[in-house]
C-alpha cells in the first residue's frame, strides 16, 4: 500500500499572509474587487481563523468606505470587533503590529459620523485609546466628546 499524503497544515500567519496577499492583488482593481474577494473569503473559508477573519473584517471596513457603503463599513466594523479577541491568541507576538496595521475603528468612526451617530462614534474612539492605539485617538475622541 501506498502511503497517504497528509494535508498541508498552514499557521496562522501563514494563513493571514495568503489572506494579505489576495486581497492585495485584488486591490489593485479597485475597492470593488478588494470586496468582492474578501466576502468570498469569509462565506467560502468556514475553517478559517477567527484572528485572520478579524483582519478580513478590517480590510473589509475599508474596501466599504472607499465605495461609502457606511452601513456596509458599520457590520464589517461588527465582524472585526466580534473576532478582535482572537487577534492575540492567534498572533501571537505579531498581534500587536497586526492591531496597529488596521483601520476598522477609523472606519467605524467615518461611518458612524457620516450617519450621524456621534455616540456610536464616540464609544469607538475609546475603545481605540483603551487598545492604545495612539495619541490621535485622543483628539478624535475630544471632538466627539460633546456627544456625550
Amino acid at each position: 500500500m501506498s502511503k497517504r499524503n497528509e494535508p498541508v497544515r498552514k499557521t496562522v500567519k501563514e494563513i493571514l499572509a495568503d489572506l494579505l496577499a489576495g486581497h492585495r492583488e485584488a486591490a489593485f482593481n479597485g475597492p470593488v474587487a478588494a470586496q468582492k474577494y474578501l466576502d468570498r473569503t469569509l462565506a467560502g473559508q468556514q475553517s478559517l481563523p477567527n484572528a485572520v477573519k478579524a483582519v478580513a473584517f478590517d480590510r473589509l471596513a475599508e474596501a466599504r468606505a472607499q465605495l461609502q457603503d457606511w452601513a456596509g463599513v458599520i457590520d464589517a466594523v461588527a465582524g472585526f470587533l466580534k473576532y478582535l479577541p482572537e487577534m492575540e491568541a492567534g498572533l501571537g507576538h505579531g498581534y500587536r503590529e497586526a492591531l496597529e496595521a488596521t483601520t476598522a475603528l477609523e472606519r467605524g468612526v467615518q461611518a458612524r459620523s457620516e450617519r450621524g451617530e456621534f455616540h456610536e462614534a464616540l464609544e469607538l474612539s475609546d475603545l481605540a485609546i483603551g487598545l492604545n492605539l495612539g495619541a490621535h485617538w485622543s483628539a478624535k475622541r475630544d471632538s466627539l466628546d460633546w456627544a456625550r
